[in-house]
């Protein structure tokens, strides 16, 4: 009977359970209640993630629900939640390119400058349209407006309240999306923030996929870092870094990249990129020539 005692006890210490025989009873319960707890909202949630038409109760069950989960369960919720609502998009513009409810839009918004849901439905008093808009809000999705048409994007603010019950890597992706779809760095073909804003977008990006290869966001933001880098280096068709007459670089594009290498602290690809256009640049008289040109071409599709 002794041996058996000691031997428990020993198993015990191996696991860990420094509390005595009981914890180990005790923990294991907890987990499992915990396990089983998440696995059933999980569950639930599942139900409404997999349809269209229940994406607005899937959003809504997340919002209510992700502090009971844990956070394996929270961030593949989370994840889950971006994959339908960018799936669906393409389906929900639909319903709001017409010209019925491009023209609603527009004279609401003409009134209020303001294009959030409340401001266009303190305005529209049409049923179908106003049917149109809450469907959008109810399901995560933010209106925009580029030349001249109206038209939902994804809604990234609002996932940062799941934030604090996801991992690290994923809290991070939102931050990086947010930041993007709260304020466009290209409308129209032009970009629409400093210079300074677009390099420190890209090295955002670069930290991320620097910091977590491994993430399950990792190979969508490798693709938007190539889109980033390609455009701090050459620009847009609407606001290119170089002058189209003297082939010069602008000054506002030369100062971020200075300022870029200037307040860095650690070194990065992007900025020992920027380190040797910059040299090239200061050997051309900030000129585009044929070696930079090789040099960018290089850089951006190695």
């Amino acid at each position: 009977m002794e041996w058996k005692k000691v031997g428990l006890i020993s198993v015990a210490i191996a696991l860990g359970f420094v509390g005595g025989l009981g914890s180990i009873y005790t923990t294991n319960t907890a987990s499992a209640a915990a396990t089983t707890e998440s696995a059933s909202y999980y569950n639930q949630f599942q139900q409404y993630v997999q349809k269209p038409t229940s994406l607005a109760n899937a959003r809504n069950y997340l919002m209510n629900h992700i502090k009971q989960v844990d956070t394996w369960t929270a961030t593949q919720m989370t994840l889950q939640l971006e994959n339908a609502q960018k799936e669906h998009l393409s389906v929900y513009s639909e319903k709001v390119f017409p010209d019925k409810m491009q023209r609603e839009i527009n004279s609401a918004f003409s009134k209020s400058k303001n294009l959030t849901y409340t401001s266009l439905l303190n305005t529209i008093k049409d049923a179908n349209v106003r049917n149109v808009l809450i469907e959008g809000r109810d399901k995560g999705y933010k209106l925009e407006t580029s030349e001249g048409m109206y038209y939902p994007v994804m809604h990234y603010e609002g996932f940062k309240i799941f934030k604090p019950y996801i991992t690290k890597d994923i809290a991070a992706y939102i931050d990086i999306m947010a930041t993007e779809s709260n304020h466009p760095s290209v409308s129209d073909a032009a970009i629409v923030i400093s210079w300074t804003e677009l390099t420190n977008r890209a090295l955002a990006i670069e930290d991320f996929v620097t910091k977590y290869p491994a993430s399950n966001r990792s190979t969508a933001l490798q693709k938007e870092l190539l889109i980033a880098t390609s455009r701090l280096l050459y620009g847009t068709s609407n606001t290119p870094a170089y002058d189209y007459d003297e082939q010069v670089i602008k000054p506002e594009v030369k100062n971020a990249y200075e300022n870029a290498l200037k307040n860095s602290k650690v070194d990065t690809r992007i900025l020992s990129i920027l380190e040797k256009l910059l040299q090239l640049l200061n050997s051309t008289n900030n000129k585009f020539t044929p070696v930079i040109e090789k040099f960018l071409v290089e850089t951006v599709n190695s």
